[in-house]
C-alpha cells in the first residue's frame, strides 16, 4: 500500500495545477455578466428562427454526416425551450381563465350596465388570454416539428451509413482488383518518394546551423527519456514477489496501474516526438492526417498491450484477474497486439495513400487486405485455444459446472465475426469488413476496460464497506447505520454503479452505429408520451429493432431479479414468500416497461393502446375472463401474502409446499415428490389451510387404547415424561394427557405435544410412539383392550371321545 501511495504523490502536482485551472475558469465565467432574460414571445421567436434555419439546411441533399449531427445538436435546445415556454405558459393561462370566469361574460344588451372597470379588466384579461394562448400554441407546434425534424435528421444518417457501409467494390479474389493495383502502385510509390523529398528539402531549410544541433540533442534527449521510462515503467509494474497468494484487490489494483504505465508511456514518447516535429515547423498541412493516423495507431497498439497485460498477466499467473491457463492468456494477449499493429498499419497505409492521392484501388485493396489478416489471426487464435486440452476430461467421476461458462458464447460471436469479415472480402463489401475490424477492436476495448472497472469497483466497496474498514467504522459511528445494513448499502451501491457504467459501456459500443443517446431519450419519450402524427409506419426493421429493444430491457430486469435474489434480499432480514413477492412483482413491472418501450419504439403510445384495449374488452370478458381471474388472484396471493413460497398449505385432499406462485398458477410440491398445479383463483376463492400462516409452531396428537386394568395416573406420567424426554418438544406450552373414553375393556388417552417446527411433527411423532412402546414394554402395560378366547365348536364330539376310548384290536386279537 505504501507503494501505491508513493506512486499517487507523482499525480498531485499535475492534479493541484488543473484545480488551480478549473478555478480560474470558474472565477473568469462567475464575473460574467449574467446573460439577458428573453420574454416567452422572444424565446419562441428564437426557437423558430433557429428551426428554420435547419429545415433550409436539409433542403440541402448532399449534408455529410458531420453536418447532421451538427444539425441535430441544434434541436435539442430548440425542443427545451419550447417545453420551458409551455411550462411555464399553462399556469398562466389556467390563472386568466379563471379570473375570467370571476368577471363573467359581458352583459347583454338589455342588461343593466356594469362598471367601467369591470369592463376594463375583462378586456385586459381578455387580451392576455389572446396573447398567452397564442405564444402556448405556438411552443407546442414548436415542439412537436422539433421532434419530427430530430426524427429525419436520425432517418437520413442511418441512410448514410447504411450506404457508406455496403457500398461494393471488387473482391479482394479479383484479379482485375490485382492488377490496377500492381498499375498504379509505381504511380503511388513515386508519390511517396516526393512527399519524403518535400519533407527532407523542408528539413535541411529549416534545421541549418545550430538549429540543427539542436534538434538532434532533443532527438537524443527524447530517445533517453523513452528507454529511461520504459525501464522505470518495468520496474513499476513489476509485482511483490514474496506475496504468493495475492487478494482479488491486490490484482486488481495492480492490473489497472499496469494497464495504465504500459499504455502511458510509448503514447507520450510519440506524442512528444511530433509534437517537437511541429515545434521546428517540419510538418506541415498536407501531413497532418499521416500524423493523427500514426498517433491513433501508436495509441491503439499502446492500449491493446496495456489491457492485455493488465487483464491476462502473461508472465505472472498468480497476479492474473481472467480464470484461464498461461498457454490461453499467451495467446490471446498476442492475438490483441497483433490485430491492433495491423489494423493501426492499415489506417497507417490508408492515410498515407489519401496524402499521396492514391487511387482507389490501392485503398480498397490495403483495407481488404488488413481485415482479412485480422480474420486470419482470430481464426488462428481461436484453433489454439481450443486445441488446448481441457483439464476436466482428467477428473474422475460425473463434471460439475460450478458456474456458467461465458467464454462459449464469446468464442461463438468471434467465429461468427471472422466468416463475416471473411464473407465481406471475398464478396467485395470492404467497407463493411474494415467497419467491422473497427468494431472489433472497439467492442475488445470497451469490454476490457469496463470488466477492470467493474470488478475495482466491486472490490472497493466490498473492502470499504466491512464493518472493520475505516468507513464502515465512521458510518456505524456518525451516521448510526448498522453493521448488517453496511454489507446492503454497498451491494445497493455497486448494482447502481454496474448500471450506469453498462448503459456508458452500451452507448460507447452502439456510438458508431449511428446510434447517439439522445436518440434513445426521445425513444423514451416517445414509449411514454407518444407521437402524433397521421399514421403509423410499421415497417420490418421497426419491428425487429423493437424486438431487440424488449429483448435488451426484459433481459435487464431478468439480470435485476437474478441480483435481487443472489446478492442483495440474502443480506436483508425479510422471509422468503416477500423475496419471492419482490422478485416476481419487478419481473412484471420490467415486462410492462420492456412492452411499452418496444411499442413506443413503434409508435404506439398509450392512447392508441387504450383504443385498443377497449376494443379487446369484449374478448377479454368472455374469452380470457379466466386468466385474467388467474392474474388479479395470483397479485392478491403476491402482496397479500396469505400464502407464501415456502408455506405448507392443505388444498382438498393434497398437501404440501408452496414452491411458486406464477402469473396464472401456483406449484405445490407435495410430500410424495409431485408437483401440483393449482389454478390462483381457487386458492383465492376455496378453503386453503396453512400450518404456517403465523408461525411454525406445531401441535401434534397421539391417540392410544390402554387396557382398563393399567392405572391413569401411571398411564399420564409415562406418557409425559415420553413427551419432556423428547429434545424437539416445547415445554411451554407443556405436553398434556387427555383421559377421553372409559370402556370396560379400555381407557382411551390423547398426547398432546407442541414442537417449534412444525415440518418436524411427523418425524417427532414416530419417535414418540417407539419411546412410548418401550416405556409400556418396561412397565409391563399392554396397549389395546385384551383379546377375548377364540370358542371352537365340534360336531359328534362324544362320538370321538369314544372311538378314541376303545381298546384297538389287530387281526381279531385284543
Amino acid at each position: 500500500m505504501a507503494r501505491f501511495v508513493s506512486r499517487l504523490r507523482l499525480f498531485v502536482p499535475v492534479f493541484a495545477v488543473c484545480l488551480i485551472c478549473f478555478g480560474a475558469l470558474a472565477q473568469t465565467d462567475t464575473n460574467a455578466p449574467p446573460a439577458p432574460q428573453l420574454t416567452p414571445t422572444q424565446r419562441v421567436d428564437e426557437a423558430r428562427a433557429t428551426l428554420d434555419r435547419v429545415d433550409k439546411a436539409l433542403a440541402n441533399g448532399t449534408l455529410s454526416d458531420a453536418q447532421l449531427a451538427d444539425l441535430r445538436g441544434q434541436i435539442d435546445p430548440i425542443e427545451t425551450h419550447a417545453n420551458e415556454v409551455v411550462a411555464q405558459l399553462t399556469p398562466i393561462l389556467a390563472g386568466i381563465k379563471a379570473r375570467l370566469d370571476q368577471l363573467g361574460p359581458k352583459p347583454a344588451d338589455n342588461a343593466p350596465a356594469e362598471s367601467a372597470q369591470v369592463t376594463a379588466e375583462r378586456a385586459e384579461q381578455q387580451k392576455k388570454l389572446t396573447d398567452v394562448d397564442e405564444t402556448l400554441k405556438r411552443a407546442r407546434l414548436i415542439a412537436v416539428q422539433a421532434d419530427q425534424t430530430a426524427d429525419h435528421i436520425a432517418s437520413r444518417r442511418r441512410e448514410l451509413f447504411t450506404s457508406a457501409l455496403f457500398q461494393r467494390t471488387n473482391s479482394l479474389f479479383d484479379p482485375n482488383l490485382w492488377g490496377a493495383v500492381a498499375r498504379d502502385l509505381p504511380r503511388d510509390g513515386r508519390g511517396v518518394e516526393m512527399l519524403a523529398s518535400d519533407f527532407w528539402s523542408n528539413a535541411s531549410y529549416r534545421l541549418t546551423g545550430w538549429w540543427r544541433a539542436a534538434f538532434v540533442a532533443t532527438i537524443l534527449l527524447l530517445i533517453a527519456i523513452y528507454v529511461g521510462a520504459t525501464r522505470l515503467s518495468r520496474r513499476v509494474v513489476a509485482h511483490e514477489p514474496s506475496i504468493a497468494d495475492p487478494t482479488r484487490f491486490r490484482k486488481v489494483r495492480a492490473a489497472l496501474w499496469v494497464g495504465m504505465i504500459v499504455a502511458v508511456v510509448p503514447l507520450a514518447s510519440v506524442t512528444l516526438f511530433f509534437a517537437l516535429f511541429n515545434s521546428f515547423d517540419l510538418l506541415g498541412v498536407r501531413l497532418e492526417p499521416l500524423v493523427h493516423a500514426v498517433i491513433v495507431g501508436v495509441l491503439r497498439i499502446a492500449l491493446a498491450a496495456g489491457l492485455a497485460r493488465a487483464l491476462l498477466q502473461p508472465s505472472r499467473p498468480h497476479w492474473r484477474l481472467m480464470d484461464v491457463s498461461d498457454s490461453v492468456a499467451e495467446k490471446i494477449s498476442r492475438l490483441a497486439i497483433t490485430v491492433a499493429c495491423v489494423v493501426s498499419a492499415t489506417r497507417i497505409l490508408e492515410a498515407l495513400s489519401a496524402v499521396v492521392g492514391a487511387m482507389l484501388p490501392v485503398s480498397v485493396f490495403t483495407r481488404g487486405l488488413g481485415a482479412l489478416f485480422v480474420a486470419v489471426a482470430m481464426a488462428a487464435a481461436l484453433y489454439g485455444i481450443l486445441s488446448e486440452p481441457d483439464d476436466a476430461d482428467e477428473c474422475l467421476g460425473p463434471k460439475v459446472v460450478a458456474r456458467r461458462d461465458w467464454y462459449a458464447p464469446l468464442r461463438f460471436a468471434a467465429w461468427a465475426a471472422i466468416l463475416v469479415l471473411i464473407a465481406s472480402v471475398a464478396v467485395g463489401y470492404i467497407a463493411l469488413a474494415a467497419f467491422l475490424v473497427d468494431q472489433i477492436v472497439w467492442i475488445a476495448c470497451v469490454g476490457s476496460v469496463l470488466y477492470l472497472v467493474l470488478v475495482f469497483i466491486e472490490e472497493i466497496i466490498a473492502v470499504s464497506f466491512k464493518p472493520a474498514a475505516p468507513l464502515g467504522r465512521s458510518l456505524t459511528a456518525s451516521v448510526g447505520i448498522k453493521r448488517e445494513a453496511l454489507e446492503q448499502i454497498g451491494i445497493l451501491l455497486s448494482g447502481g454503479l454496474h448500471v450506469a457504467l453498462f448503459c456508458i459501456a452500451a452507448l460507447l459500443v452502439l456510438a458508431p452505429w449511428g446510434v447517439q443517446s439522445d436518440d434513445l431519450a426521445s425513444s423514451v419519450r416517445a414509449a411514454f408520451f407518444g407521437v402524433t402524427f397521421g399514421g403509423v409506419t410499421i415497417s420490418l426493421s421497426s419491428v425487429v429493432f423493437s424486438l431487440v429493444l424488449f429483448a435488451l430491457v426484459y433481459g435487464a430486469t431478468r439480470g435485476l431479479q437474478y441480483w435481487l435474489d443472489t446478492r442483495y434480499l440474502p443480506h436483508t432480514n425479510l422471509d422468503t414468500g416477500l423475496r419471492n413477492s419482490i422478485k416476481t412483482s419487478l419481473g412484471y413491472v420490467g415486462f410492462i416497461i420492456a412492452v411499452a418501450l418496444a411499442l413506443g419504439y413503434l409508435g404506439l403510445s398509450f392512447e392508441k393502446l387504450a383504443i385498443v384495449a377497449g376494443a379487446l374488452s369484449v374478448g377479454i370478458g368472455f374469452g380470457l375472463q379466466s386468466i385474467v381471474n388467474n392474474f388479479v388472484s395470483g397479485l392478491i396471493l403476491l402482496w397479500e401474502r396469505a400464502i407464501r413460497v415456502g408455506d405448507w398449505i392443505v388444498v382438498g385432499d393434497e398437501q404440501g409446499f408452496v414452491r411458486r406462485i406464477n402469473v396464472r398458477s401456483t406449484e405445490i410440491e407435495t410430500f410424495d415428490r409431485a408437483m401440483m398445479i393449482v389454478p390462483n383463483s381457487n386458492l383465492i376463492t376455496g378453503v386453503v389451510k396453512n400450518w404456517v400462516r403465523t408461525d411454525r409452531v406445531g401441535r401434534l396428537k397421539i391417540s392410544l387404547s390402554v387396557q382398563s386394568g393399567a392405572d391413569p395416573d401411571k398411564v399420564r406420567d409415562l406418557l409425559i415424561g415420553a413427551a419432556k424426554a423428547h429434545d424437539l418438544v416445547l415445554s411451554i406450552p407443556a405436553p398434556q394427557v387427555l383421559l377421553t373414553s372409559l370402556e370396560a375393556a379400555a381407557y382411551k388417552y390423547d398426547l398432546l405435544a407442541y414442537v417449534d417446527d412444525v415440518e418436524t411433527s411427523q418425524r417427532v411423532k414416530s419417535e414418540l410412539l417407539f419411546e412410548i412402546h418401550r416405556r409400556f414394554k418396561a412397565a409391563s402395560l399392554s396397549l389395546g383392550a385384551p383379546v377375548a378366547p377364540t370358542i371352537v365348536e365340534l360336531a359328534d364330539i362324544e362320538r370321538l371321545g369314544t372311538f378314541l376310548s376303545e381298546p384297538r384290536r389287530a387281526g381279531g386279537k385284543s
